[in-house]
């Protein structure tokens, strides 16, 4: 590379790669390739932001009043995107109506983000970061993405009344409704472009799986006389006295009946 050319030749696998203008009186030619967009920034203030092309660093500097300014260019990747992982620090608590318990939710998964709006991003998620590592990027974004998650699916499970022992087979469909409300959010504050989210893991605890599967076996017996509740063994309604047998005996011939019908099927007897 001249020496009074500045360009980006590092790895586009980062989202961004700063690079610091050592001597401006070279009067230095700007070239961003098609891969990224480039900021301009003088003394920690955002300049310019160039697409690609070639550029005369003189256009936008003044050689004579400004060699003693720290002139940097961050180059910014239009086709990284980097994976990050998230999961919930705190389960969430839930309430099954099948079961008339709550319980407590877990998940965790990743995410891909990119670039979107470069200044944005760099205004208010980059600033003097030298590097937007994966580590970083997911520390400084993690509480967003754990509140929308938070949001999306308590709202998505009470609406649709998604029992506890179905929720894994609507990961697919929350996911992308959490994709829809993150990606939104994301851009709009920070400038990061979400491309995919994923719900990897969904966890109860094994305690309260078993209590809330006792309490579903368990389910209240009602009188289909009356509406009263029947206890385990109970043969008659102790409020009405209707048998609770699906089945009833003739009292003509002595035949079983089945519950409901008029006549007997085996004599003919009017019930």
């Amino acid at each position: 590379m001249e020496q009074n050319i500045i360009t980006f030749n590092g790895s586009n696998e980062k989202l961004l790669s700063r690079y610091v203008v050592k001597d401006l009186s070279l009067k230095p030619a700007l070239i961003v390739p098609e891969t990224h967009n480039a900021i301009l920034i003088k003394d920690g203030q955002m300049l310019q932001t160039l697409s690609s092309g070639k550029y005369q660093l003189t256009d936008f500097l003044d050689v004579k009043t400004e060699l003693d300014s720290n002139i940097e260019i961050l180059f910014m990747s239009k086709t990284a995107k980097l994976k990050l992982l998230w999961g919930t620090a705190n389960k969430l608590l839930m309430f099954d109506e099948g079961a008339g318990d709550n319980y407590h939710l877990g998940l965790s998964g990743d995410f891909e983000v990119q670039v979107g709006d470069p200044r944005k991003c760099y205004l208010y998620l980059v600033g003097v970061s030298d590097d937007l590592t994966s580590d970083a990027l997911q520390e400084r974004l993690m509480s967003n993405v754990v509140s929308v998650v938070e949001t999306v699916i308590v709202d998505y499970v009470n609406e649709n009344k998604i029992p506890f022992n179905k929720i894994s087979t609507y990961k697919k469909d929350m996911s992308q409704k959490v994709l829809t409300a993150l990606s939104h959010k994301l851009m709009s504050e920070y400038g990061i472009a979400v491309f995919s989210f994923n719900i990897a893991n969904i966890i109860i605890d094994r305690e309260e799986l078993d209590r809330l599967n006792a309490k579903l076996k368990n389910e209240k017996i009602i009188c289909s006389g009356c509406g009263a509740e029947l206890h385990e063994g109970d043969k008659f309604c102790p409020k009405c006295g209707k048998s609770t047998s699906k089945t009833q005996n003739c009292p003509n011939c002595g035949a079983e009946v089945p519950d409901g019908s008029a006549f007997c099927p085996g004599c003919g007897q009017k019930l």
